[in-house]
């Protein structure tokens, strides 16, 4: 019997995809015929001496995909998106698609059956994602068209229109016909999601009325980290700690920080949380991870302000991957956080969180007040609790319990994302009867 090919377009090496090549490498295993094709150097390498065949898109496409903001390029990347799927259309049986609403992806899962992985905290809830996305515009001069013409132009979510640019209505022109930029709306087959909560999100937004299978699974990119993390000695904590540059000793405080910019409220609150770190643990070392788009000048403002409070401090930037980010978790007293979806490593993990909402940025503020998985903070008084808590047993095992109960609602605690992905693939095709073709 012949076997059933999957196309993974593993287009870039961004860390969000990482879990792509675990997933490949399963689905391979397990009998599928697995073709990786990219446009990056780095993910080709990851693929090179495997079972899995990999190669790269054409150079035209990977000229268009460096240029696609610019309005004549992306026109022209639709067009030969268009033609390379059609070349293609009868070589795959299935595709795994990183992201469902960009062109070439988008236009692969109009050709293929597909399934798209959701790995992040967006989801969590409706109300908090539609105030996170919400259009801060009026658009009653598109809404008028709409009427005229009978077609919905605008992106969104439960009725909202969300944010979005020029960029959305020339995708719109050229064939996209997704209902907005959230993943999963672009008419996919299936997606899986971290958690039960947020399959009842987008059961609440529409999204199973319009077809698409829905199936909690897990996190995939956390894959083996819960046993990884059975074996994390105090010995492989200091050495983790002296490895970045801080002392062995004492306590490590981590906080992972996800804006690419900081406004002054923003920069503000996390200098109020590192002087109450230091305020009760003046020995404490500091570790900060920055998102990897974080502009180099805010590194140097955090840089500035740290040296003037401690030298016993680590900053974090570039892509390093989530091993890194685990190391940081388990060699940690506590994480420091107001949004990331760090938080559920330390969740899978057991290690404490705080979070904090001690200015309102308009960026997922109550993330982790919505989890229950953390002691949430809304002042200092409540910062200054939380650290307390870390030395009392009562207080931490009320904590763990609490985490535990997240974990099922927004990150399933499981060893192997990936094979759970396999068995929806398995399901599909065992859905299909002889003859029978989805597109």
């Amino acid at each position: 019997m012949m076997k059933k090919r999957i196309l993974v377009p593993y287009f870039t090496d961004y860390y969000l995809f990482e879990y792509l090549t675990e997933l490949a490498k399963a689905m391979q295993a397990a009998g599928y015929e697995v073709t990786v094709v990219t446009a990056d150097a780095a993910v080709f390498k990851k693929f090179s001496g495997t079972e899995v065949e990999v190669g790269y898109l054409p150079l035209f496409i990977r000229l268009l995909m460096r240029r696609a903001g610019n309005i004549v390029f992306r026109i022209l990347l639709w067009l030969s998106g268009y033609v390379w799927v059609w070349i293609i259309r009868n070589r795959y049986d299935f595709s795994i698609i990183p992201w469902d609403n960009k062109p070439l992806w988008y236009l692969l899962l109009k050709t293929f059956p597909s399934l798209t992985v959701h790995n992040t905290t967006n989801l969590m809830d409706l109300s908090l994602e539609i105030a996170a996305q919400k259009s801060p515009r009026n658009h009653k001069a598109v809404e008028m068209v709409e009427r005229i013409i009978g077609i919905k132009l605008l992106p969104r979510l439960a009725g909202v229109v969300l944010k979005h640019n020029k960029i959305w209505y020339l995708d719109k022109l050229l064939g996209l016909r997704s209902d907005n930029l959230v993943q999963g709306f672009s008419g996919i087959d299936y997606v899986s999601v971290t958690g039960n909560r947020m399959k009842k999100t987008l059961i609440e937004a529409g999204l199973e009325k319009l077809g698409t299978k829905i199936i909690p699974v897990g996190n995939s990119a956390y894959d083996g980290f819960q046993s990884y993390s059975k074996d994390f000695t105090i010995a492989k904590k200091v050495a983790f700690k002296q490895s970045i540059g801080l002392s062995g000793v004492g306590d490590m405080f981590a906080m992972f920080l996800s804006p690419s910019s900081f406004t002054e409220r923003q920069i503000q609150e996390v200098i109020i949380v590192v002087d109450a770190v230091l305020t009760l643990n003046l020995d404490a070392s500091l570790c900060i991870k920055f998102h990897p788009k974080t502009e180099a000048r805010f590194l140097d403002i955090f840089d500035n302000l740290l040296s003037q409070r401690t030298s016993n401090y680590k900053i974090i930037s570039g892509f390093t991957g989530e091993r890194v980010n685990l190391d940081i978790v388990l060699s940690s007293k506590c994480i420091l956080q107001k949004q990331s979806t760090v938080g559920f490593i330390a969740m899978l993990t057991s290690v404490p969180i705080i979070s904090y909402n001690l200015a309102d940025t308009d960026y997922y503020d109550d993330m982790y007040k919505y989890m229950q998985a953390s002691w949430h903070c809304k002042n200092h008084d409540d910062l200054a609790q939380g650290l307390s808590n870390l030395d009392d047993e009562v207080e931490l095992r009320k904590l763990k319990g609490l985490q535990d109960v997240a974990c099922s609602n927004f990150c399933i605690q499981s060893e192997s994302t990936v094979m759970s992905i396999v068995g929806i693939i398995d399901n599909h095709f065992e859905s299909i009867k002889p003859g029978q073709y989805k597109r």
